[in-house]
């Protein structure tokens, strides 16, 4: 009877250590994805409740999170963030040119090819594909990299948020400006593609205005302001940052930002009352095309040793490249960048952002309906939502592929530390066995300890 029960006992035992481990499991898989948990959650209230966080909304979202919330991003960045570090960065011409090139030039001219095989498809005259959409694509290609969501995703993935900040302001500055121009040569022409011409470059005072408020208030202040804290007061700012996890913030208040995305998605209507075949068509698109653009980003940061020997064979360290000022020649060769910064560039080229997107379809187009000017506006949206949840599970993959040299130098240090007390260890035994009168060399240590037995019980 009793063994009866210790068995029912251990049996329970196991049951119960068995649970805890699957909640164990469980819980860990919540706390290392809760940014992704997160958006999945700011997606079902932004779909449930758009009049909440969207424009105008109950919690004034355009004030409270995309001025106050991106603001908070950069004052706690701008805390974190060694000025050293960021001088260093607003002198590397080969980031900036590398980053806004692939955002402004590579990126746009990637976009007009697949809307042109869209249109040679049949996509637009079959009626899959509207063509509010396509223009809506054009605009997304033409428009800067992201204010937040990129450097709070470099920050996570272990990159260098330092470059990620100053790619941010040049490419929200410089890209403003030239982005309404990409969009007048770039936009298709012919059939339905003619009523959505935009209005004339004039009518852009407005847009450019908000952008550079916005820039300022949101970005340029609140870093100056960090950064005036981190040199006065850097013992009473490392004690913040630690104490009340101001790094981890940063993701909540990102967490905030997709809310307020998702809710202006579903706010407009657009994406319910445009054909179902344009929007699974954008949606899926828009993920296929940002691993695209990152897997772009990845391979002209990183190059290849074989593509990088071949291209400077026939520009840099050829005949006509000895001919080159240097910084003309540093600035067409092809070399590696550090792991760091591949990351940055690789979050802040492929991304876009709402902040200039969504003000300039609206200017450029403002002498259409408003049905129209929220149908070219959807790909903006669905873009910049997309590009968050996908750059999520980029973060997990750059934070092991910069961990993995790491993991791979710390076995071979403990290897040959291994090694190195084992032979420390063979040392000593030899030492040992020669006080007693014995000198072989490589012979094992319990053929030693029989011999010696052996002898001390014949004498």
């Amino acid at each position: 009877m009793s063994e009866t029960r210790e068995a029912y006992e251990s049996t329970e035992d196991k049951r119960s250590r068995g649970s805890l481990r699957v909640i164990k499991k469980v819980l860990g898989f919540v706390w290392s994805n809760w940014l992704v948990l997160g958006f999945g959650l700011a997606c079902v209230l932004g779909y449930f409740f758009p009049h909440v966080a969207a424009r105008g909304g109950v919690i004034r979202s355009e004030y409270s999170i995309l001025y106050a919330g991106i603001a908070l991003i950069f004052f706690i960045n701008g805390m974190q963030l060694s000025p050293e570090k960021l001088k260093e960065h607003a002198k590397n011409w080969r980031l900036h040119i590398v980053v806004q090139g692939i955002s402004l030039v590579l990126i746009p001219v990637i976009q007009l090819i697949i809307v042109h095989i869209t249109i040679a498809a049949g996509g637009v005259t079959s009626g899959t594909v509207d063509a509010s959409i396509l223009v809506g694509m054009v605009v997304v290609s033409c428009i800067p990299t992201t204010i937040a969501s990129n450097v709070v995703m470099t920050r996570n993935a272990g990159g260098d948020e330092a470059a990620a900040i100053i790619e941010v302001v040049i490419g929200n500055v410089v890209g403003s400006f030239i982005a309404p121009w990409l969009i007048y040569g770039f936009l298709p022409s012919g059939g339905e593609f003619d009523s959505l011409r935009p209005a004339k470059a004039d009518t852009l005072g407005p847009m450019y205005a908000n952008v550079m408020k916005q820039l300022g208030l949101s970005v340029l202040v609140p870093l100056v302001v960090g950064q005036t804290l981190r040199w006065t007061v850097p013992k009473q700012v490392a004690w913040t940052l630690k104490t009340f996890y101001l790094a981890q913030f940063c993701s909540v208040l990102l967490m905030l930002v997709a809310w307020s995305t998702f809710s202006g998605a579903f706010q407009t209507g657009a994406l319910t009352t445009l054909p179902k075949t344009s929007v699974i068509f954008n949606v899926f698109l828009n993920i296929a095309e940002y691993i695209l653009f990152t897997g772009v980003c990845y391979w002209i940061a990183s190059p290849p040793e074989i593509l990088a020997r071949l291209v400077n064979g026939y520009v840099a360290d050829s005949r006509l490249g000895s001919y080159l000022p240097r910084i003309v020649k540093r600035a067409v060769t092809i070399k590696k960048m550090p792991k760091e910064l591949v990351v940055a560039v690789c979050f802040c080229g492929a991304a876009k952002t709402t902040s200039v997107g969504i003000p300039l379809a609206a200017a450029m187009w403002s002498q259409l309906d408003n049905f129209t000017i929220s149908s070219i506006q959807v790909p903006v949206l669905l873009y910049t939502v997309e590009q968050v949840f996908v750059a999520q599970f980029f973060t997990i993959f750059f934070k092991w592929w910069l961990h993995r040299d790491e993991k791979g130098t710390s076995d071979v240090e403990s290897n040959a530390s291994r090694e190195q007390r084992h032979i420390a260890t063979g040392k000593d035994r030899a030492h040992s066995n020669q006080g007693d009168g014995i000198h072989e060399v490589g012979v094992p240590a319990e053929l030693i300890d029989a011999r010696v037995l052996g002898e001390k019980h014949a004498s």
